[in-house]
């Protein structure tokens, strides 16, 4: 409501009840939000070390960009995990499927972009991990918003990086609230190395193929392939024709 708005209704309205939303961003009581340091080396070694310790919950684990998801979400299937990506470089069909078999809960991992993080009421959303810290602060609200509705408790994890200190200070200093360190064991995580190093190579290489593949298919379906010319040949008897200056 602007200055003149306000000289406005204080001149023309008798006793005028205001009704007003609080523009203050804060998250519910029953979330239990916590926060772990770890070194961008060794971020994957810790998201598999918590999934384990939490087995028996479902998940929403956000990442920052498509590439990612897809990529964690291999990682995570190669390692036996019940995981499934959602993400803006997927069709809606594709989408919606994946949406459905994580309600269903016949998946209880679902790796997302930020695409899920507004507008999706999934009730039995146990733990919401941030993977990659939000680079705009009031998004962790929305991404954080995905667990503890309609009265229920949730919990929240965000991973904070080396390069992240700056990020996570600002969603503190929003929030108005310090967060507590989620306990991990360190030792535990390390001894995950060397599976968690062959589950990356793997979905790297899958990550290749995948690309590999989409290329192909976008060059089949190109009308400047040598294949269309041939057909074209063929139709117009032998030569193409050549296209009027």
């Amino acid at each position: 409501m602007t200055k003149k708005v306000q000289k406005l209704q204080r001149a023309a309205l008798k006793e005028p009840v205001k009704c007003a939303v609080s523009t203050k961003y804060q998250t519910v009581e029953k979330l239990q939000q916590y926060y772990v340091f770890v070194p961008s080396k060794f971020k994957d070694c810790y998201l598999v070390s918590i999934l384990n310790e939490l087995a028996g919950n479902s998940f929403i684990i956000f990442c920052s960009t498509c590439n990612n998801t897809q990529r964690t979400a291999l990682l995570l299937r190669s390692l036996g995990f019940t995981a499934i990506p959602l993400h803006g470089q997927m069709n809606q069909h594709k989408r919606l499927g994946a949406l459905n078999k994580f309600k269903a809960k016949s998946r209880s991992i679902l790796l997302a972009t930020d695409v899920a993080s507004r507008g999706l009421d999934i009730p039995h959303v146990d733990v919401v991990i941030n993977f990659d810290i939000p680079t705009h602060s009031k998004d962790y609200i929305h991404r954080v918003g995905r667990t503890a509705r309609a009265g229920r408790s949730g919990k929240s994890i965000t991973f904070v990086s080396q390069y992240d200190v700056e990020l996570f200070q600002r969603i503190e200093q929003l929030i108005g609230k310090k967060l507590p360190a989620f306990p991990t064991q360190e030792e535990e995580v390390m001894m995950l190395v060397e599976r968690v190093t062959d589950a990356q190579r793997f979905a790297r290489l899958e990550l290749r193929e995948q690309g590999d593949k989409r290329k192909r298919s976008h060059k089949e379906s190109d009308d400047d392939t040598e294949q269309s010319l041939g057909v074209r040949r063929k139709v117009t008897g032998g030569k193409a024709r050549k296209r009027p200056r």
